[in-house]
């Protein structure tokens, strides 16, 4: 859609969004969707809760630390529904330690096995 609406209106800004949900792939379909003009910006979601040097690792060369890309587990979502602060819990070593941890994982347990 976002490319329809960038040929439709030029001179907009378009930003890409749900490119996170690509994981490995995210940079390739990033780069050709910038290159080939669909659209301007790429917008970086819950990926940058996971993975927050991405950029730079890819402006760099360095080479993807794919265990870092979130892989949807919705924590990040689920915790501020809970009145919770929101993290990446299953990824980051902060949030993990976290006390809220135990309680977002149990829920996320219980709705895998109802």
């Amino acid at each position: 859609m976002a490319a329809r609406l960038k040929r439709w209106f030029p001179s907009l800004v378009f930003v890409g969004s749900a490119y996170s949900y690509l994981q490995e792939w995210l940079p390739h379909v990033a780069q050709h969707n910038v290159r080939c003009g669909l659209i301007d910006i790429v917008g970086l979601g819950r990926i940058a809760l996971s993975y927050p040097e991405l950029p730079a690792d890819l402006l760099s060369g360095a080479a993807l630390r794919r265990k870092l890309f979130c892989r949807t587990f919705s924590d990040c979502t689920t915790g501020p529904r809970l009145g919770l602060v929101s993290g990446c819990y299953p990824l980051d070593n902060f949030y993990t330690a976290r006390p809220e941890a135990v309680q977002i994982r149990n829920l996320r347990t219980h709705a895998a096995t109802s």
